[in-house]
Formats: C-alpha cells, structure tokens, sequence
C-alpha cells in the first residue's frame, strides 16, 4: 500500500467517491515567496505547530548576506527557522537551515524582541508581552532556550531526509529537524485549490506505539538579558500589589460563576500592559478556535485622571470580520461591537469589592454569550486555527 497521501471528493447524495488530482506549484504558477511563504504566515498552524511568527525573510547577520523564509517561535520558548521549498528540497535543503539556526545560538532576549517587534509593527513592550503571553510564562527566561528547524516542501530529497532522521537521532533530548510535506491538489469540478500538511520526520504519533524503560531528564539553559531581567522585575514588584491583588480577586469571581460547558479550561493569567499600573487579567481556552492565544477574554485595569481613577476594559478578543457572529449579542448599554472585538468600559474611584463585582458579572456574561457562538463557528468551520 501507498504511504503517500491522497484526497477524495464523496458525493453524500450516492456515497460515491472520486480522487482529486494531485498537482504541482509550479503548475499552477505558485511560488515560495509570493504564496507558500504568505499562507504559512498568516497561519502557521499549517505546519501542525502552535507558533508565533516573529520574522519574515530575515536577513539581519552581522557577517553574511543570507536571508532565512520564515522566522518563529514555538511554546516552549524556541526559536523555530523555517524553510518552505516549493515542489523540490534539493539535496542541501537542510544545511542552509543548520546555518541559520547556528547563527541564532546566541541570540539575546533584547534581539529578539527588538526583531520581532520590528515584524510586527508594535513597541517591544508591546512585543514582550505577546510572547510572555505565547509562552504562558511569567517572563522570558526561556526564551531561545533551544533552536530547531521546520523544512517544508511538496517532495523532499533523500538527502535531507536521511540527515533529518540521523540528526534527530543524535539529540537526545528532543528533535531537532521536522520535515512537513505540503500537497497540493486541485479539484476539477470547482478549481478549488487545497493543500496537505503532514509530517513525515519524526514520525507522528510513533511514542504512543512504543515500549520503553526509565525518564529521560533535559537540562534547560536560561538565557537573560537587561530587557529580560528588567521585565522579570516588574512582574515580580507587581505580582502581590494592590492591581494584582484585585484582578486574581476579581478573576476567581468570574470563574466562580461560570456554567462549566463554557469555563475558560486554560491557566487564566495577569500581567503588565504598557506600564507598571496598566494590567490585565486573561481567560482562554486549550480547544479551537480558542487555542490561538489572540482569541480570548480580558479585564483591562488602567489608571484615568477625572472623574474616574480607573477605568475597566471588559474585552472579548476575536478577530477581523467577526461582526456578524455577534449580531444580538446584548451585554451592556453602554457596550462597544468593532469588527474584531467587543468592549464594556466603565469607571470608578477604589478599587474596591465592588467594583470587582460589577467587573465580573460584565464578564461572565461577556462569556456565557459569546463562548458558545466562537465554539459554534470552530466546529462548523472545522479548523479554528484559520480565524
């Protein structure tokens, strides 16, 4: 039997199935820059990882002209190079990745978030939180703790494999090449164009078939750096002050309240927000289309002159175009519906119990209305990751 992967249209009317065409990128006129590259950055999850894209044809060495496809990293603080090859690897697909991850070994934390804020377009601040949050961290120790390598191609020369798989095999600890075999096919009927995204190295799933002895122990390396200690800092000062105290308070009450079909299931999560007194508190979700940390809910605390000292920010976080799944949706007078999110604003003087009260059942109700209709929109779409 065939281990290469095939795809077929059944007509639910007489059960009948046929096969859809595999084809060629370069048939079809696609390149890796203009179009595989483009796909693979505005959803990475194409790649089967959960990765936060930081850098795109980065060419930023200090002694080399050489420009890496994509740049990312992965939840475990990695920093993940990516190299999409059209229809063919070639037989050196895999060293010019090994280079540029060596020449990412020593990348500071201060780099990478200047870097990746650069890509983004944001403060590095700003930067700093998104990947604090990306990690499910408290800081950014972890960061660029390891480098590894993603290659990503309709066919791969058994060059690069053969070298995947045995240097795989040299690290004890964890792999260190992953090989995602992209498929192209085209349906006839309709000229619909879809891709296949599989892993073929390592071989997934292949721990769950296996018998072994003992526990393998990693040694993590911890990387830090003035931006890093000086983050680390500022979390640590403001983890049991005033703010903070209040929006775990305040959190709790939320999750206290909560039916448990639409019960944030992952860590929720307080943090600073552009300056020491700017805080938020998360709730989100482990299942689609939760899982990409940008889909969420929040309470936002920032310090106001007159008439209020503070003002509360009861945020649902979705994405661009979500207006129509939140149509009827009715959680306060004086709520604000944008395309990608939903805000309740509000005011007062203290922080005091409550406040939190108020902020809470604002956003339970943020919660009890909006979960089921994202959880709707998931299943129906099949994929959550492609908001």
């Amino acid at each position: 039997m065939s281990g290469e992967p095939q795809l077929y249209r059944i007509n639910p009317e007489n059960r009948e199935s046929e096969k859809i065409q595999e084809v060629e990128f370069s048939q079809l006129g696609l390149q890796e820059r203009r179009d595989i590259q483009e796909w693979v950055a505005a959803n990475p999850g194409i790649l089967g990882d959960d990765l936060l894209i930081i850098g795109k044809e980065f060419s930023g060495f200090d002694r080399t002209n050489e420009r890496l496809d994509l740049l990312a990293v992965d939840r475990d603080g990695k920093l993940v190079i990516i190299e999409l090859k059209r229809d063919d690897t070639g037989a050196d697909a895999h060293w010019q990745a090994i280079k540029y991850a060596s020449y990412f070994r020593r990348a500071t934390t201060d780099e990478i978030v200047m870097m990746a804020a650069d890509y983004l377009g944001e403060s590095q601040e700003k930067t700093a939180i998104r990947l604090i949050q990306h990690l499910d961290a408290d800081d950014l120790n972890d960061l660029n703790n390891h480098q590894r390598i993603i290659l990503a191609s309709h066919r791969f020369a058994p060059e690069v494999t053969t070298a995947a798989v045995w240097l795989n095999e040299q690290v004890l600890s964890d792999n260190i090449i992953t090989c995602v075999k992209l498929t192209p096919y085209q349906d006839t009927q309709s000229g619909t164009l879809y891709v296949q995204a599989s892993a073929i190295i390592p071989v997934p799933g292949i721990d769950d078939y296996l018998v072994g002895v003992g526990q393998s122990t990693q040694v993590e390396s911890v990387r830090t750096s003035s931006f890093g200690t000086k983050l680390a800092a500022t979390f640590s000062r403001n983890r049991n002050d005033e703010v903070s105290r209040f929006l775990r308070k305040t959190g709790q009450l939320v999750m206290d309240g909560l039916a448990v079909e639409v019960k944030p299931d992952k860590r929720s999560r307080w943090g600073g927000l552009g300056g020491d007194d700017h805080r938020y508190y998360h709730f989100w979700y482990n299942r689609p289309p939760w899982s990409n940390w940008g889909v969420s809910y929040r309470i936002e605390l920032s310090p106001q002159k007159d008439p209020s000292h503070w003002q509360a920010d009861m945020v649902f976080m979705g994405w661009n175009g979500i207006d129509d799944l939140l149509v009827g949706v009715t959680i306060h007078p004086e709520q604000i519906i944008r395309s990608d999110r939903v805000v309740v604003r509000m005011g007062i003087d203290t922080l005091n119990d409550d406040f939190g009260a108020r902020i809470a059942r604002v956003t339970r109700s943020l919660i009890e209305q909006i979960t089921p209709r994202v959880d709707d929109f998931g299943n129906e779409s099949g994929n959550g990751d492609d908001t």
